[in-house]
């Protein structure tokens, strides 16, 4: 049995929609016996809701949080209250927008203008405002800025701790606290299932990604991925949109 780890943005899916080419070979890989997992900086919710039908789990939150089918968790690890107290504190330092996202739900804190902006590529409702930090629990957060010059003072304050993913033009990244990483996450799953690290695959295109192709047996980057994942990779395939994820799947003899 082979596990094949794919993100979800600029990878799989540009939004919510997945190219014709690797819905059909993500059914062909399936039929064949291998077991996918979404591997994403995405909260469980919207990952279950518009992507349940390619994936037999999940793993959330830039690695925090691993679920198989609908229920069964492999690996769960949520930021301390430690974690978020001094994050928080830092992001509010440098007047950040600021959104963390637990099983359910994601609670926005920070600065107001930025509200609207990460709620809008979340399915509506998810995001709520944060009221009570104390009851928090959450495995990841994003960040809003103002502009290129906001983003590099919130990457300032959080150098030691945190790695930021932007989300190309739009004002957001979604951010890896270092410790526990998708990597960490693909590790894990492995070892619960019971399937050597020599079988297994992962798919990605942002810098969140590394640390996930760095830990599978193979690593592969998409096409339109950042040039610092292409080399790490093992192999590049071609972008998306150009049947990135079948032609990878094909080289390495999956479908």
């Amino acid at each position: 049995m082979n596990l094949v780890f794919f993100d979800i943005d600029g990878t799989l899916a540009i939004r919510k929609d997945v190219p014709a080419s690797a819905e059909k070979a993500l059914r062909e890989l399936r039929n064949n016996g291998s077991v996918i997992f979404i591997c994403t900086g995405r909260a469980l919710p919207y990952v279950r809701k518009n992507f349940y039908k390619y994936a037999n789990g999940f793993i959330c939150n830039n690695g925090r949080l691993a679920v198989m089918g609908c229920c069964e968790h492999l690996y769960d690890e949520p930021l301390t209250k430690e974690e978020v107290t001094d994050i928080i504190a830092k992001l509010d330092s440098v007047q950040a927008g600021y959104a963390f996202f637990g099983e359910d739900a994601g609670w926005y804190g920070g600065a107001p203008e930025g509200f609207d902006v990460l709620s809008s590529v979340w399915d509506p409702g998810f995001i709520k405002p944060l009221k009570d930090v104390s009851k928090l629990k959450a495995y990841n957060f994003d960040v809003w800025f103002r502009d290129t010059d906001h983003r590099k003072q919130i990457e300032e304050v959080l150098k030691d701790t945190c790695l930021l993913n932007p989300h190309g033009p739009h004002p957001t990244a979604d951010v890896t606290v270092i410790g526990k990483d998708k990597g960490t996450a693909i590790r894990a799953v492995a070892e619960k299932l019971n399937v050597p690290m020599s079988k297994t695959y992962a798919f990605g295109d942002g810098v969140n990604d590394i640390c996930m192709i760095e830990a599978a047996g193979h690593g592969i980057a998409m096409g339109n991925a950042v040039q610092e994942l292409k080399d790490k990779a093992e192999y590049v395939t071609a972008d998306i949109l150009d049947d990135g994820v079948m032609k990878g799947l094909q080289h390495f003899n999956l479908i």
